[in-house]
């Protein structure tokens, strides 16, 4: 009895974490991860001044960390020598059937004149 007076009994909660299990579970500091876990979306529970973290909440802050990472990482589509956006090969070939178009009219208004 003399221990529940002096605050010493550990409470147990199952499938819980507090902040020193749940920093170490994913890799980060105490403090900041008391600091920051709103910002970061880790989401909580708060059963009386204390606040626990479920298993599944930290395990998909580290999925979602790990997408995050392997999108950084995809290499970004670069474009080759001598291309550019405006003039796409596409776009190059309306732009050379037009002229051909436009030389075929003049010559048509040439001739019929």
């Amino acid at each position: 009895m003399s221990a529940v007076k002096s605050g010493a009994m550990e409470i147990e909660f199952h499938g819980l974490l507090r902040y020193s299990e749940a920093a170490a579970y994913i890799g980060l500091a105490e403090g900041t991860l008391r600091n920051q876990h709103e910002e970061l979306g880790i989401r909580s529970l708060k059963i009386g001044r204390i606040r626990c973290f479920r298993i599944e909440d930290l395990d998909d802050f580290i999925a979602r960390k790990i997408l995050e990472t392997e999108r950084k990482q995809l290499p970004k589509k670069r474009r080759g020598r001598g291309e550019s956006l405006v003039f796409s090969p596409d776009f190059s070939f309306w732009i050379v059937i037009v002229a051909l178009l436009l030389m075929a009219l003049i010559r048509l208004s040439f001739v019929t004149a």
